[in-house]
């Protein structure tokens, strides 16, 4: 077996020479043979070894013992080993999960810290043949699309599986020819939480009445799955920047390049775009990525907006999905308001709001213009209310050759995202506003041949004195 997990590890490039591996060690039969295992493979592969274990307090006395015999086996080997307590079934209670997640939790937040503290490059975890088939049977049945049929990979990240080929009668065989003693846990004796029960009752029921092999039918399903994951994802890498666009640090879906693309690669683009957001110890289930691919494919999308698990929030535009972070009710309130601050603007002069600098001149004669960065009209219109800078405000309007109307419904006309209008900063007379700047400009007050003063406005970015 020791060879064959050397075919393993080279196959999956799980060890390199000179790799500071740290062992996850329960005392139990599969992390003891990964340990000894290791052991023996320190000299060949030069490893730097230490073991972490985590003593739980699920089962009292006989945890303690756990944690001491663990010890007592690196002590003996000149292995480095820490050692984790904790009260599990109080930390379970005091969140309201199972036992069984909440020591998983646990435990897993002092192997990464452990690993940060003694500089390991990598942790091994003894999870095998058997443990993936229990795993692929019971994402079957809770629901699951092909990551979760994937199940176990031999190297997640820093973490690697280097028994992940072994089947549990090997492992325990492997124990009794090395002379090992392992610790046994009873509570795994117990048919009381889902995994204990999948291996106790129900993967024997299905081994003697429908196939014998089904522990290997389901771990090559894994690794079918697995497979074409990874070529899905290679795909999506390849199309990410055409199914995207970075927009002031967001990053949003391209509807019109996603309904192109096949219903696999939109689904794992939703997920990868909710992922970024929410982090990556969330997903969506299928529910919700199907309301959102069926929402992107409609054409009827533009201003829904769909709640998603995290406090994550889709907004449909004209021509993209965005995922947010939902904003808190006041906040929210205060942006559909507008409730931003107005700046009066100097005329003539220089006037600064945020980033940008507004400069107001007046002129004898008309410039020759900057483009959209650039603004004039006949200074008569300063006879009426005073001119500010703003972000909008219920009321605005502006005048247009066919007439005044509404600023809510020029942005619309105009398809500028809903995320995005609260955001525009105006030139505004009272509620008249004069210049979306960037943008539209009013109808009123051209320069004619009456015009006895011209006010020209130029938009810039401070610093920027071009």
């Amino acid at each position: 077996m020791l060879e064959e997990a050397v075919r393993y590890a080279r196959a999956q490039d799980l060890l390199h020479p000179g790799m500071h591996v740290l062992v996850a060690c329960s005392g139990g039969p599969d992390s003891l043979a990964l340990l000894d295992m290791l052991l023996q493979l320190r000299r060949r592969f030069r490893l730097v070894l230490t073991v972490a274990h985590y003593e739980h307090g699920i089962r009292g006395a006989s945890s303690a013992e756990d944690a001491r015999f663990v010890d007592a086996f690196c002590r003996e080997r000149e292995v480095p080993c820490f050692i984790g307590h904790g009260d599990v079934p109080a930390f379970a209670k005091a969140q309201g999960k199972s036992v069984e997640l909440a020591a998983r939790e646990l435990r897993y937040v002092f192997l990464w810290q452990t690993l940060e503290r003694c500089g390991a490059d990598v942790l091994a975890t003894a999870h095998h043949a058997d443990d993936q088939a229990e795993t692929v049977l019971m994402r079957i049945l809770r629901g699951t699309g092909l990551d979760g049929l994937a199940a176990m990979k031999p190297r997640e990240g820093k973490k690697i599986r280097p028994l992940l080929f072994a089947r549990r009668e090997d492992i325990l065989d492997y124990c009794r020819e090395r002379g090992l003693t392992p610790r046994h846990d009873a509570t795994n004796d117990i048919p009381n939480c889902t995994r204990n029960l999948l291996r106790l009752k129900v993967l024997p029921y299905l081994r003697q009445s429908c196939n014998p092999e089904v522990a290997h039918a389901l771990c090559q399903l894994a690794e079918l799955a697995r497979v074409d994951c990874d070529y899905l994802e290679q795909q999506l890498e390849e199309s990410w920047p055409y199914l995207t666009r970075e927009e002031d640090g967001r990053c949003s879906i391209v509807l019109t390049t996603f309904q192109r693309r096949h219903p696999a690669l939109q689904r794992r683009a939703l997920r990868r775009l909710y992922t970024g957001i929410a982090g990556m110890g969330r997903d969506l289930s299928f529910s919700h990525v199907e309301e959102l691919r069926l929402l992107a494919l409609s054409g009827q999308a533009t201003g829904k907006t769909a709640k998603l698990p995290g406090g994550i929030e889709a907004h449909f535009t004209y021509d993209r999905l965005i995922l947010r972070p939902a904003l808190p009710g006041r906040e929210r309130h205060e942006q559909e308001k507008g409730q931003a601050s107005v700046v009066p603007v100097i005329v003539p002069g220089r006037t600064d709001y945020g980033e940008a600098v507004l400069e107001a001149e007046l002129l004898e004669a008309l410039p020759a213009g900057d483009g959209s960065r650039g603004f004039y009209l006949d200074a008569g219109v300063l006879k009426g209310a005073p001119l500010v800078l703003r972000h909008r405000q219920p009321g605005d309007f502006i005048g247009l050759p066919t007439g005044r109307k509404k600023l809510k419904e020029v942005l619309i006309d105009d398809k500028v995202p809903r995320e995005r209008r609260h955001g525009l900063l105006l030139l505004a007379a009272g509620h008249e506003i004069l210049w979306i700047v960037g943008r539209r400009r009013t109808s009123h007050y051209p320069v004619t041949d009456q015009t006895k003063r011209i006010l020209y406005f130029q938009i810039k970015e401070k610093g920027n004195k071009k």
